[in-house]
């Protein structure tokens, strides 16, 4: 009898076992659907906008109106109830922040994020739509003649990266050996009929581009986006980009 009891007894110890699990990974879950998307406080001399995409989140900080790149940093995310975890990839200040992680409580209401971070009160800017590109992406090669060429290794050291909510876009390039930040540009975007609109907000690489809005061609090949039209200061371009989560299971 001691027996029968005792087998009872683990069985409902492990079936509560994965009720809860499951109850907090649900949680976990809802936590993530509510942060995806973008963010953003401030004003034209000095605007923040943060995007959550997937387990990946990126922070750019400009003046749209002296068309000045501020600040950028960002990497990856989780929550654990009610904290938000954020471990960084590149950071433009500060190459020391890169690996460290920063633990904040968070909490959204009326569609505002509390990060408990003085002066900081976030406004949803979007929920990660309409956008059709919404994700993140990695550049891993070129189109010649509607041939692709992928790139060796394109996630390390060096990583030139996409990361787009469902209006606002940010691309980040740098270096993950040597925590070395090189380039960053973004703004808003729009989809519609195959044509991919950006329209520059900042880009450090060269601020004549801010303030323009480019038409590109894009769809989807075997998964990937191909990216196809004219560069900011002329010339062709036809590039590939691959998820992320694509090259992290490789």
């Amino acid at each position: 009898m001691k027996t029968k009891h005792r087998s009872i007894a683990i069985v409902a110890s492990f079936v509560l076992f994965v009720l809860l699990t499951a109850f907090t990974s649900l949680r976990e879950r809802k936590a993530a659907d509510a942060l995806t998307g973008a963010w953003g406080f401030g004003n034209e001399d000095h605007k923040s906008v943060m995007i959550f995409s997937n387990n990946v989140f990126s922070v750019a900080e400009y003046s749209v109106k002296e068309k000045k790149f501020i600040n950028s940093y960002g990497g990856t995310w989780h929550t654990e109830g009610n904290k938000l975890i954020r471990t960084i990839e590149w950071h433009s200040k500060d190459s020391t922040h890169v690996g460290a992680n920063f633990y904040n409580d968070f909490r959204i209401k009326n569609n505002q994020l509390d990060l408990s971070i003085p002066n900081e009160k976030w406004e949803r800017l979007d929920n990660g739509g309409p956008g059709a590109l919404s994700g993140v992406w990695v550049i891993t090669g070129n189109y010649t003649n509607d041939k692709v060429s992928k790139r060796g290794n394109p996630f390390y050291p060096r990583r030139t990266m996409k990361v787009l909510s469902g209006k606002y876009f940010h691309w980040i390039a740098y270096n993950v050996a040597t925590r070395q930040f090189l380039n960053a540009g973004g703004g808003t975007y729009t989809t519609a009929d195959n044509k991919y609109t950006e329209n520059i907000e900042f880009f450090t690489k060269t601020p004549e581009s801010i303030g323009k809005s480019l038409v590109f061609d894009y769809s989807f090949v075997d998964g990937d986006w191909r990216h196809k039209g004219q560069k900011s200061t002329g010339g062709a371009m036809d590039e590939c980009w691959t998820k992320r989560e694509v090259l992290e299971k490789k």
